[in-house]
């Protein structure tokens, strides 16, 4: 057996060995001991909701299969922090050989050039040194900060974090901008919903809350923008102009907010509670409703507890340093409510609010921080994610007031709600 043939083979035999130790391993561990077992379990250090297998696309295609073992691997982010460690480790190490070597080379190629004689071919005098014209001074700009992505991650300016995946960083480039069918698309939609609201007796609106790297683009690395005219803000102008339907992107609120108050969270994507009741007021706002000042609900601080794109990048709880404050919000103590539950696809709650109007939220995440001052506002209330929306079907129905929430990478998403919500309102 040759060489090569012998060194295939040993990589084969590693390969084969990394896929199947977790499982091997894991199973083991678990039987062996469980509360080890436990603590590197993708159950202890996930973050986000787990994949789930999507049964009724399986024929058109296996991503959600694949999602769903990734996101079950056991001692998945032990062998992710490994894999950082041991990355960072080597390319430390590569520097140090780089620079050595670099170094080496350049001093016995220097011995070894030419004296220039200039622009004449005069000899040169021993001793005597050319002089040769000043190097061009590089001007450094301050400004200036280079992209660096670790694992859908962008590591920002003075630490923060913001996601790069997800139509994120397309966003902020300008270069995902919609063209004119699917905007024109959007406005019908929108405008036929509208109307059957209006019919049934319903307010409805679209909402649309800003990417952290929109509010807080100071952080940002230094990358090529297309365009300042975004995405978000081309559909805006459209929708204000040409449809019926009250469309919300409350960016200048959070901007505004943003001078007095940290509005998102440094290492999460989402808006914090002070950001996000900066948000329900603009909501307030276009339902014509009591916007309180958000500084007069605001009793203390205390640690953010989000840290979403740490885990992200795999690095556990152990190793984050937890830095990041957000406010304490009591807001209408006064008003008692019942069945809230931040955790839930779906939240049903009933309080104490004079405002007899039912609510029906349809969205992301970015809902959940929300629902503490909507669920006092409103006596009765439905929160659900959209990929739960054929279980509030009757809710939908029976509401007073319809939101449609999407955040604005997933802007999309709200007019996919907004055609599913005509659907069940014309049944």
């Amino acid at each position: 057996m040759n060489f090569s043939k012998l060194k295939n083979r040993i990589f084969i035999l590693i390969f084969l060995g990394v896929l199947v130790f977790p499982w091997v391993g894991g199973a083991a561990l678990r039987v062996v001991t469980p509360a080890k077992y436990n603590k590197l379990s993708v159950v202890e250090t996930e973050k986000r909701d787990m994949q789930k297998i999507e049964w009724k696309n399986l024929l058109n295609t296996g991503e959600s299969v694949s999602g769903f073992i990734d996101d079950r691997i056991p001692f998945r982010y032990t062998m992710i922090s490994w894999y950082k460690e041991l990355n960072d480790c080597v390319d430390a190490k590569y520097q140090k050989v780089a620079m050595s070597l670099g170094q080496k080379l350049y001093s016995a190629d220097a011995s070894k050039k030419k004296v220039d004689r200039g622009v004449t071919n005069r000899p040169i005098v021993p001793g005597e040194e050319v002089e040769s014209e000043e190097p061009v001074e590089q001007v450094a700009d301050d400004n200036y900060f280079p992209l660096h992505v670790y694992q859908d991650v962008i590591i920002a300016r003075d630490g923060w974090l913001f996601l790069y995946g997800e139509n994120e960083i397309e966003c902020y480039q300008g270069t995902n901008l919609l063209d004119d069918d699917t905007i024109n698309h959007y406005i019908n939609i929108s405008n036929r919903l509208k109307s059957i609201c209006d019919n049934q007796g319903k307010q409805v609106y679209i909402y649309i809350a800003p990417n952290k790297s929109s509010v807080y683009p100071q952080y940002m690395p230094t990358v090529d923008v297309s365009t300042d005219f975004r995405r978000i803000q081309r559909l805006y102008v459209r929708m204000q102009e040409e449809s019926s339907m009250p469309f919300l992107y409350p960016l200048l609120e959070e901007l505004q907010a943003s001078t007095q108050s940290q509005v998102y969270y440094k290492y999460d994507t989402h808006w914090n509670h002070i950001g996000a009741l900066y948000g329900t007021n603009a909501l307030y706002g276009a339902m014509g409703m009591e916007q309180t000042p958000p500084s007069q609900w605001i009793t203390g601080t205390m640690d953010a507890e989000k840290y979403e794109l740490y885990t992200y990048m795999g690095i556990p709880d152990s190793m984050v340093t937890h830095d990041d404050v957000e406010a304490v919000i009591d807001y209408r103590p006064e008003v008692l409510v019942d069945g809230v539950n931040l955790e839930k696809k779906i939240c049903h709650t009933t309080s104490t609010s004079q405002n007899q109007k039912k609510l029906c939220l349809i969205g992301d995440s970015f809902r959940v921080n929300m629902i503490p001052y909507l669920s006092k506002d409103f006596s009765q209330c439905t929160f659900a994610h959209r990929d739960y929306m054929s279980d509030v079907t009757t809710d939908i129905k029976n509401a007073d007031i319809i939101v449609i929430e999407a955040v604005e990478r997933y802007d999309y998403e709200a007019f996919h709600t907004v055609q599913r919500v005509i659907n069940v309102l014309s049944n």
